[in-house]
């Protein structure tokens, strides 16, 4: 965050649909030029949020501002918040260019200049040629990149999107992710993007806000989120993360039964988070502290394999190792090999005292 008055403010915001609470209390401020994303599992209260902020939504109580302003009670209309949805939203009785030129036009500009603006964007974004098209013969890409231009067009100040990939094919969420994020370099605009992918907003975003059940768990940098979440709900929802409960007594935590070191914890019971790629595995006891565990199958992760393992006391344990690794490990279901990790790969994400 700058030092700067921040675009956008979230104060106590509360949105409740009858008896249900959607969102319970978010306080958040967004920052010019920032790319925010907000993610959450279904049902958390993230295209809630994001509806809120485009005035499609009025909050229970709480109060949004834009700029200095309370938006609480504006319109959509007079609002500079254009929104890419997941549906994407063309009008399919309008061309490509009459399309892009809908916001404008709905502005009273004039004929001449809103269809030189529409086919500057058009042009930028790649589109240059497709003016005259039907938007139902355009592939998906295409029309995600229409229905941006659409929202660019009007040159606002913040660009909202609400799962904008989530209907693309894998090789065009990579490719609209590269254009989404060189936008965003380039126009130096506040992007809110809600998403469930957590590929997406760690490849795009400067923040990301971890949402659950109406609230905020966690906001930080892609790289914080994945490497040190807060909660036992943020390690788990980004996943390919081994959650390990042990007893920490001085310099040592044990787990299992085995003392392991630790970058430091309260005496007591703690929840401790080592991710995937930090897991180290042996095919022999070695010398430093290890947890024996049993292979259970494995999983082609792109980059590499994740290896799935069963522990002493039953937990699902995951590693993440290269091809040529595992090539050399050959691991057969329930093969036994031996599990460990460096002191500064484990994270303490809950401490209780021992009742």
């Amino acid at each position: 965050m700058t030092g700067t008055a921040p675009l956008v403010q979230f104060s106590n915001v509360k949105k409740k649909f009858g008896n249900v609470e959607a969102v319970k209390c978010f306080d958040l401020e967004i920052a010019r030029g920032e790319f925010v994303a907000i993610m959450g599992p279904s049902g958390c209260g993230k295209t809630t949020t994001l509806r809120m902020l485009a005035g499609l939504e009025a909050p229970s109580s709480g109060s949004i501002r834009i700029d200095g302003h309370e938006m609480n009670d504006v319109p959509v209309h007079e609002r500079d918040t254009p929104l890419v949805w997941q549906s994407l939203a063309l009008f399919p009785f309008l061309n490509v260019i009459e399309n892009v030129e809908f916001g404008l036009r709905m502005r009273g500009v004039a004929k001449a200049e809103r269809e030189d603006r529409a086919k500057t964007w058009l042009a930028r974004l790649g589109l240059e040629g497709f003016e005259r098209r039907g938007v139902d013969v355009l592939s998906g890409g295409q029309r995600q990149r229409v229905a941006l231009a659409r929202s660019l067009v009007t040159e606002p100040k913040m660009l909202l999107l609400d799962e904008p990939l989530s209907a693309l094919d894998a090789h065009l969420v990579i490719r609209m992710q590269g254009v989404l994020s060189k936008l965003h370099m380039e126009l130096g605009i506040t992007f809110v993007y809600v998403t469930h992918s957590q590929s997406e907003a760690f490849a795009m975003a400067n923040r990301v806000v971890i949402m659950g059940d109406g609230e905020i768990a966690q906001i930080g940098s892609p790289q914080e989120i994945f490497r040190a979440p807060r909660s036992r709900f943020v390690a788990e929802f980004v996943g390919r993360n081994n959650i390990l409960e042990g007893t920490v007594s001085g310099p040592t935590v044990s787990i299992d039964g085995v003392d392991f070191p630790h970058a430091g914890a309260p005496d007591g019971l703690v929840e401790i988070v080592v991710a995937a790629d930090r897991m180290q595995i042996h095919d022999s006891a070695p010398t430093i502290p290890s947890i024996p565990a049993g292979f259970v199958s494995e999983e082609f992760a792109g980059t590499g394999i994740i290896c799935h393992f069963e522990g002493p006391s039953g937990e699902e344990l995951k590693a993440q190792i290269s091809e040529a690794r595992h090539a050399a490990l050959s691991p057969d279901p329930g093969q036994t090999f031996w599990l460990s990790w460096s002191a500064e790969s484990a994270h303490v994400i809950n401490g209780r005292e021992v009742p």
